[in-house]
């Protein structure tokens, strides 16, 4: 007699994928204040802020921003870097510093292509010219505003490639830089978000007789990279 045929167990199903970590909307603001020597940290950046109104300072400001990024990246505990690497800071800064000029130029050029024809128009003592460039002003404005914000709305990804690679050129390879903001459009939209809000509650600094705003300014900066980063971090695409 022989034995009768057990079929074996089905294997058990695969586990559930794990959720994506969900983006950390608080600790923007938040983050900076977790370090021991945040006090030192943000006064320093104060005094490098007030010396941006000579433009030097918004050199060693963007480069110590760039290295935030990179921490956070990273998952440092503490990513708010130390003051210790002027002469890094400096040259990078200057790097991302022309990145922004030249993001910022189609507008720049638009904005004098507009303005000096309609400021001509303008101080001609007639009326119809008068009407012309003023039209001429509220036309062309219509479109350049929305191509602006496009730009604007390009920037800080076209930022965070040049960042995270060290490259110049980076920040201008539109293909991936597109594709890394149309799959991380929710975090990305949400990074503006907290970049709008930061600039929102700095604005408060100049209650602090006034000399507050370049601190809680320079605190709104180390938030919105935090932002940026966080969104780099967790990203599908790189």
């Amino acid at each position: 007699m022989t034995d009768s045929y057990v079929s074996p167990a089905p294997p058990p199903p695969p586990p559930p994928p794990a959720a994506a970590p969900a983006y950390d909307f608080i600790r923007p603001f938040a983050f900076v204040f977790e370090d021991p020597n945040w006090v030192t940290k943000i006064l320093l950046g104060g005094v490098f802020f007030l010396l941006s109104f000579l433009l030097i300072g918004i050199f060693f400001i963007s480069g110590y921003i760039a290295q935030l990024v990179r921490n956070v990246i990273d998952g440092k505990q503490h990513p708010l870097p130390e003051w210790d690497t002027l002469g890094e800071y400096f040259t990078e800064g200057l790097m991302l510093f022309c990145v922004g000029l030249l993001y910022s130029l189609p507008i720049i050029v638009a904005a004098f292509a507009i303005g000096i024809p309609s400021t001509l128009l303008n101080a001609v003592e007639h009326e119809g010219a008068r009407n012309l460039g003023g039209g001429v002003l509220g036309c062309a404005s219509c479109m350049v505003v929305p191509f602006a914000m496009a730009i604007m709305f390009f920037m800080p990804a076209g930022l965070l490639m040049a960042v995270t690679t060290r490259r110049f050129g980076a920040a201008f390879e539109f293909g991936r830089v597109w594709e890394f903001i149309r799959d991380n459009i929710g975090n990305y939209l949400l990074a503006i978000v907290i970049y709008i809000v930061a600039r929102f509650i700095a604005s408060f600094g100049i209650i602090l007789l006034c000399i507050g705003v370049i601190f809680t300014d320079f605190w709104a900066l180390t938030v919105s990279g935090f932002a940026f980063a966080q969104v780099y971090r967790m990203s599908v695409r790189r």
